[in-house]
Parts: structure tokens; sequence; C-alpha cells
């Protein structure tokens, strides 16, 4: 572990961590320094949280066989966040006749690969991801999805991170007010202010941590605005481009933690 920077105590602090890839490595589970750090974090007088692309019943899933409690989460690459109790801080859906135009596209229309819609509590399948549980995903057709009032995210699985980058530039060349969030060869399809970054933002603003010192870790492209909004690090797994956008490099998200209590 390498540290670059110092940070002057101001009391209470809040932590946000990205799940897969960083809180939790790809194909293992949650390290048991990760989870000792959190409980020594909050037991310091801190606050914890994930700042995810995942919608929320996939968080949820996510933590479930951890003993942890989570003081806040943002999903769905920011554009949703919630309470320790699960209440709405923020919600930034896209409108309905957007999310027509959208699923009309050939490129999402005629893909067969997998293609999820998410609401600020529920997630949806129109194709199945075959790598994620589908107890907590709903089915749903094309036509069914704008029905929905309040969908904040459109996910869609592509071949390569190559891919979903032009994919995600003609979407938004098409639909300025959509942006793309890439986490490999994942698309997630969010209104074009909604990054992790802008999420936390809105969190602290809108919820009761206004001011307070807030420290950030990820991994890969959809923390890159959060790493350089918030002067943030990554773990040493992450390719260069994030070490290189990081204020400083960590083992892992506990060292990060135990590091700034």
């Amino acid at each position: 572990m390498r540290k670059t920077i110092e940070r002057g105590d101001m009391g209470m602090k809040i932590a946000a961590t990205d799940f897969d890839g960083t809180f939790r490595p790809i194909d293992q589970p949650v390290p048991e320094e990760n989870l000792a750090a959190v409980r020594a974090w909050q037991a310091a007088g801190h606050k914890f949280g994930i700042a995810t692309g995942r919608g929320l019943p996939l968080i949820e899933e996510g933590l479930a066989p951890y003993d942890i409690r989570v003081d806040f989460l943002v999903c769905n690459n920011g554009a949703v966040s919630v309470d320790a109790d699960r209440r709405m801080i923020h919600c930034l859906p896209i409108p309905p006749s957007v999310v027509k135009q959208l699923l009309d596209l050939p490129a999402v229309r005629e893909n067969d690969l997998p293609l999820l819609v998410f609401t600020a509590r529920e997630a949806y399948s129109i194709r199945p991801n075959p790598a994620m549980s589908m107890a907590l995903v709903r089915p749903l057709t094309l036509e069914a999805a704008p029905l929905l009032s309040d969908v904040v995210q459109v996910s869609m699985k592509l071949n390569t991170p190559e891919e979903a980058q032009q994919v995600s530039d003609d979407i938004h060349a098409r639909f300025p007010m959509l942006g793309g969030n890439i986490n490999r060869s994942y698309l997630d399809i969010n209104r074009a202010e909604a990054d992790k970054g802008w999420g936390l933002m809105k969190m602290m603003e809108d919820g009761p941590w206004r001011g307070r010192e807030l420290l950030v870790i990820g991994d890969d492209k959809n923390d890159l605005k959060m790493i350089r909004r918030f002067h943030g690090f990554t773990v040493k797994t992450a390719r260069p481009f994030m070490q290189d956008a990081a204020c400083g490099v960590y083992d892992t998200v506990g060292g990060m933690l135990r590091d700034h209590l």
C-alpha cells in the first residue's frame, strides 16, 4: 500500500466503497479484513456505505451473507440513494417516453445479450443474465417497460468494453439527457448527470451529513468520476488508468478505512 495525501481530522467521517471488484473481489467473498475494518470504523463513530451500479435488491442480496449494517446505499450509479433503514434520500428517474425510445433502438432491441431494467426499488429482466440470481428479478417485456413510472437504469451486456463505450456514445448522441456508466463489458444507461460521484454528492447534500469528510474507493471505469470528484482511492487490482487517477492505492478497502480511523 502507498499513501499519498494527508487528511485532517474533522470528527465523524463518511466512507463509500464500490462493491464488485473493490469491497468484494471478483468471484470471491468479501474478505474478513474488510468486514472487521468496517466494524472498527463504525465503532469509532464514522459512517460506511456502498456506491454501486447494482440496483437496490441486487446490492441487498450481495450484502446479505455478511454481518455488517451499512449506513447508506448509493445505487444504480448514483441515480438512487437510501439510508440505513432504506428510506429514499434521492431518486433520478428516466422519463417513460425516453425509456420507450431507448428500448426501440436496434442496438438495444435486437441484441440477444442480457437486458435488465431497474426502478428505484425493483429489478426486471427483459433478457436474463445467467450469471445473476433471478429470484430477485421480475420478468418484463420490452412493451411493458415504458409503463413503469420510475425507471432509473437500463443495463445491457455487450461483448467488449469497447463495444459498450461505442453503444454508450451512440445513445448519448441520440438522447443527450442519457449517459452511460461502464463496468467491464456492462453498460448501465442512466440520466446523464447520474454517476457515483454525483449520487454521493446528492446523498451528502440531501441527507444528514452535509459538510462531513467523505472518503471513496473504487476499481473500474464507473468509479472514475467518483474518484476524481472526491480525490479518492483505488485498490491494487485496479487497472493502470484507475491507479493513475487515484490519490492512493490500497491493498484492500479495510486498509483504507484503518488508515483513516
